[in-house]
């Protein structure tokens, strides 16, 4: 697999939406390439990222409730 077609699938490939064979080619080509190793690294680190930020900005259960008994009226 060439570096275009795995910079143009990577997200796709972080996001484990690809059919098994496809992420498979791709995964090896992230092993043996230190650009596109560098891309997945990248794009993971920002997931990784993402998903802390959203950890951390979640609103406490109770205030959750009362929100949706407010809204339920």
């Amino acid at each position: 697999m060439a570096c275009e077609e795995v910079s143009n699938r990577l997200w796709e490939y972080l996001d484990k939406e690809l059919d098994p064979k496809e992420a498979k080619s791709i995964g090896e080509h992230v092993l043996g390439c230190p650009w596109c190793r560098s891309a997945y690294c990248c794009g993971r680190a920002f997931l990784n990222l993402l998903a802390r930020q959203r950890q951390a900005c979640m609103a406490p259960d109770a205030l959750v409730l009362r929100m949706r008994r407010l809204l339920q009226h």
